[in-house]
């Protein structure tokens, strides 16, 4: 489903989605959408200096600024971590995700580039996200987040 590749300070995922462009699209600029993948509450101003925000739970938070949207094509923002304990702060990296139609699928690419640490985590983040995604954009239930919920003995 995805293809990794990574470098020092960055990574690429791609994965292939049985729906529409529009329909992906929609999952990745609608907050009420998003929330179905990733986040349990989630803000995204679809225009240049519009808000990122996604609050995966209480404690674990991405913010960031939009940086371009192209409609149902191409989606840019700023991306970084509320706790000021990790070392990607909000608006320290950037986030490029492109969508291409092959067939009725959608050819998702994200790029995720000027992670100065923590590629490798990142890379795992967006492998289990993107996965929820492909199921949600095709009318699934991705079901609870076990990021977003993790198990009380965990």
């Amino acid at each position: 489903m995805t293809t990794p590749r990574t470098d020092a300070t960055s990574l690429v995922r791609q994965v292939s989605i049985d729906a529409p462009v529009a329909t992906v699209f929609k999952y990745l600029v609608d907050p009420e959408l998003m929330c179905k993948w990733m986040g349990q509450a989630c803000i995204f101003e679809p225009f240049e200096g519009g808000e990122y925000r996604c609050e995966i739970n209480e404690n674990i938070i991405a913010g960031g600024k939009v940086v371009e949207v192209v409609q149902d094509s191409k989606i840019v923002y700023t991306f970084g971590w509320e706790d000021r304990e990790n070392p990607v702060v909000v608006g320290s990296s950037k986030v490029e995700i492109t969508l291409e139609e092959n067939d009725g699928s959608t050819l998702v690419v994200l790029t995720h580039s000027e992670l100065v640490a923590a590629v490798e985590q990142h890379g795992e983040g967006w492998d289990h996200y993107l996965a929820r995604l492909a199921i949600a954009a095709t009318g699934g239930d991705a079901g609870p987040d076990p990021v977003a919920n993790p198990p009380a003995d965990a």
